[in-house]
């Protein structure tokens, strides 16, 4: 539990300590609040969540979570993300996937092809054995899952702080020290650790001085959901074209309308013309990237275009600091491993905070936490290394690259041994799973007639 140390003055509220605290409420930082909740239960840990923007838990009223967003007017609008079986594996393990598998959407084939060329490769679920090769949800949704789960579990621990813009974080001293403002009044908080878990191109680590390596790619993400004339049997594709991949990921139905996620590369000149395009003209140009391999694409929802860069934290932890996230490392969308990689980073830090509790040392302790850098570090830079590869690879017009590539989907065809393996890692199971503890059980003091698990 948070307690206050001393009272401000000024109009400055009692500085609190916390054991951990979470910049950041986004899916990353909840997502790392329920990883570390049975080991803050078990070990008496507090834990602050820091939002800048309002925390929503009006959702909380209603009987149900809802599949689609509630800020929009129609089914095709939300941002939805590819969960790998690796990824389903780690949330399995804390107890969270029940609460989220209602909600998803089985991949249970994707397909891989170039543009004008006459080989493809699938990889099926069937042939590895497995229930599914990931799941594809809703953003909102899942983000909704990890709230309601926060409240209803770890609320005797959690303190959730919304409309908070972190001022200020010093390390310098035995506990890290951080600064807001909230309502024009500022907060002062201590903890052993703070873990920063604000977005991309974070203003707070920039600040301190943890600069990132950035690589721009000349190109724009263009992120739509589109309506399709058929089901789609779970099949997600990977189309490489000339001017950039294009992913569709099978959604679920909505009000009997067929779905799927999409996510399309294109030069970054093209930019200004991909927001202006009318939903005739831009629905036209995918198609005929595309093909047919999902049937025929009826509409397109609300569109985001935004520039695409690498970039990766040179620093990922100091004394009493760590960074996770898109914080750490914003990667090319081709490959959709943004947010599993983020996934693992947040388990192998909640197993680095068990460790700490278990040996009775600070959970800000820099050399625990360089232990966790280290052991998370070979797989963010093995897929960082792939991701970046694999978009230049197949970006490129050269002839010489167009050989490779069919000659790289034509091995994968053939021989299924290569293809098992590429399948393994693409469902991130070559990686171990975290060891952590299991979210607590439910407080059924928490629940109303209202909040019934789902």
């Amino acid at each position: 539990m948070s307690a206050e140390q001393d009272q401000g003055s000024g109009g400055a509220q009692a500085t609190k300590h916390y054991d951990i605290v979470i910049v950041g409420g986004g899916l990353v930082g909840a997502s790392l609040c329920l990883a570390l909740a049975g080991i803050a239960k078990a070990y008496g840990l507090s834990i602050a969540i820091l939002d800048a923007a309002p925390i929503d838990t009006s959702f909380l009223d209603s009987a149900r979570i809802d599949t689609t967003t509630t800020n929009t007017s129609g089914v095709l609008d939300g941002r939805a993300t590819a969960l790998a079986l690796g990824s389903r594996n780690l949330l399995n393990s804390i107890g969270l996937w029940d609460y989220l598998e209602p909600h998803a959407q089985v991949i249970s084939k994707i397909q891989v092809s170039d543009q004008g060329q006459p080989y493809k490769s699938d990889m099926l679920a069937d042939e590895m054995r497995r229930e599914a090769l990931g799941y594809v949800l809703q953003n909102q949704t899942m983000g909704q899952v990890f709230l309601e789960q926060i409240i209803k579990r770890c609320s005797d621990y959690v303190d959730l702080i919304d409309q908070a813009q972190v001022i200020s974080i010093d390390n310098a001293r035995q506990d890290s020290h951080l600064v807001y403002q909230r309502f024009g009044t500022s907060g002062f908080i201590t903890a052993q650790l703070i873990v920063m878990a604000d977005g991309g191109r974070s203003a707070l680590r920039q600040k301190l001085g943890m600069f990132d390596q950035v690589h721009h790619y000349d190109q724009v993400a263009l992120v739509a959901n589109v309506e399709l004339d058929q089901g789609h049997q779970g099949l997600a594709c990977e189309r490489f074209t000339a001017s950039g991949p294009l992913a569709l990921l099978p959604l679920p139905s909505i009000d009997g309308k067929f779905r799927a996620a999409l996510v399309w590369t294109q030069p970054i000149t093209r930019q200004n013309e991909l927001q202006q395009l009318s939903d005739e003209q831009l629905l036209q140009e995918i198609q005929l990237q595309l093909g047919y391999p999902m049937g025929k694409l009826l509409a397109i929802g609300d569109r985001q275009v935004y520039p695409l860069a690498l970039s990766v934290a040179l620093e990922q932890a100091r004394q009493g600091l760590a960074v996770v996230g898109n914080a750490a490392h914003t990667l090319h969308p081709i490959a959709g491993q943004g947010f599993n990689l983020s996934l693992r980073s947040n388990f192998a830090l909640a197993q680095s905070v068990l460790k700490a509790c278990k040996q009775g040392i600070p959970l800000g302790d820099l050399v625990n936490l360089n232990e966790f850098v280290a052991a998370s570090g070979w797989d963010k830079d093995r897929v960082i290394s792939a991701s970046d590869k694999v978009m230049k690879l197949f970006s490129n017009k050269k002839v010489h690259y167009s050989v490779l590539r069919q000659l790289g989907l034509l091995t994968m065809a053939q021989i299924p041994l290569v293809r098992r393996v590429f399948t393994r890692a693409a469902m991130g199971l070559d990686v171990p799973l975290a060891q952590v503890l299991a979210m607590p059980a439910i407080n059924a003091e928490r629940l109303s007639s209202s909040e019934k698990t789902l």
